[in-house]
């Protein structure tokens, strides 16, 4: 509309704890295509750091590049500029680095590390409570698989990071629940990341606890048989010694 201004901030926010997403203040910022994403998650999961073209161009074509990968990837990345001065943004989000490119802004990932960091501060000083309501907030940052859809190596490998800070955290969370006696709760919390990560055997054993305090030890036994059956069926795998030492502690009725 003719004489409105556009609202100009230098403040941008990108997710990468999901679906990938960017916006300028409360503009959402149009990506673009599968290549100018795929180019962005890689600079991302490198925040602040230079990322040299020629491993822009290995995540973008990792079965062999054009001839023109490296024209594209300047194009990518010119696309994305002008797409975050189409959002408002005043300062430079993507800078010339050589021999690459480095992204600059506020990214979920790293607020979900910083609370994850104070909640462990805070059990570590006995405010469990404080703890619970910084792991809870930290957690609730995973909007489903890290930059889910942008299906490359490179980039499913450095998602392996966070995707693993979110399953230490959801463990770490689920021992201060159960110490604040929230085993109930806890238990429709765990069944998806157990049955997400079958193999993982303190989030198994943890639901397991929180099942038997809540009084379904019939539940907590058929955990463990599901565990062990999978470990030995599909790894060779005795269960570890936490997990026996819960099923023996269900068994007992220990509490």
């Amino acid at each position: 509309m003719e004489g409105v201004t556009r609202p100009v901030t230098d403040r941008v926010m990108f997710r990468i704890l999901g679906p990938l997403r960017a916006g300028v203040g409360e503009r959402p910022v149009d990506l673009g295509g599968g290549r100018a994403r795929l180019v962005l998650a890689a600079l991302l999961l490198e925040m602040d750091r230079t990322v040299p073209v020629d491993r822009l161009v290995d995540v973008v074509w990792p079965g062999g590049p054009p001839a023109s990968a490296r024209t594209q990837i300047a194009m990518a990345v010119s696309g994305l500029r002008r797409a975050f001065r189409c959002a408002g943004c005043a300062g430079h989000v993507i800078d010339t680095v050589p021999p690459g490119y480095r992204v600059s802004g506020v990214i979920d990932a790293r607020a979900a590390e910083r609370l994850i960091a104070g909640a462990r501060r805070d059990v570590a000083a006995g405010r469990l409570a404080r703890a619970s309501d910084g792991f809870r907030g930290a957690l609730a940052l995973w909007d489903g698989p890290v930059l889910a859809g942008l299906d490359r190596p490179v980039i499913a490998a450095g998602a392996l990071r966070w995707e693993e800070l979110r399953l230490t955290a959801v463990e770490e969370s689920a021992r201060v629940e159960l110490a604040l006696g929230r085993h109930h709760e806890l238990v429709g919390e765990l069944m998806v990341p157990v049955a997400e990560h079958p193999y993982r055997e303190r989030l198994r054993a943890l639901l397991m606890v929180a099942l038997a305090r809540a009084g379904r030890r019939g539940e907590a036994l058929d955990v463990y048989h599901d565990g062990r059956r999978r470990l030995d069926e599909e790894l060779g795998l005795r269960p570890g010694r936490e997990l026996r030492d819960v099923h023996t502690a269900v068994l007992r009725d220990d509490p």
